[in-house]
């Protein structure tokens, strides 16, 4: 939307919503008035809606924010990175934790498997052991 000291350039399907009323109404009321007119980039036709018609409650225009593009582009590639950075270590340690809980399951199953097959120890005195005693 360009603008100028007199006028501010829009569609007409914005026109009619900052005059309350039909973009065929603008129509009619811009070639009568012989409001200007241009063409966009979009190849929409823009009418320059003179300012003093124009309701005062009818926020301003924002200008562009500019931004340096390049500064941006390097901010969101670096954070790509790191995103990717952190996808393989949540990868990584998903994997660990699917290998530790196998290594715990199978020293389970010894375990259950070696107190099932195995008599109960009797502890022997050393005595008894060297003496042959009871």
């Amino acid at each position: 939307m360009a603008d100028d000291s007199e006028h501010r350039y829009m569609t007409y399907d914005e026109a009619a919503k900052i005059l309350r009323i039909k973009p065929d109404s603008v129509r009619r009321r811009a070639a009568s008035k012989r409001w200007p007119k241009r063409q966009g980039n979009d190849r929409k036709a823009r009418v320059g809606i003179p300012v003093s018609v124009i309701p005062d409650d009818t926020p301003a225009p924002i200008p562009a924010i500019t931004t340096d593009e390049t500064k941006l582009r390097e901010e969101l590639a670096t954070t790509k990175q790191a995103l990717a950075r952190m996808e393989g270590q949540a990868e990584a340690t998903a994997a660990r934790l699917i290998d530790l809980a196998a290594d715990r399951d199978a020293w389970r199953q010894q375990a259950e498997r070696l107190a099932s097959h195995t008599q109960p120890v009797v502890p022997v005195s050393l005595w008894s052991r060297l003496f042959g005693g009871s």
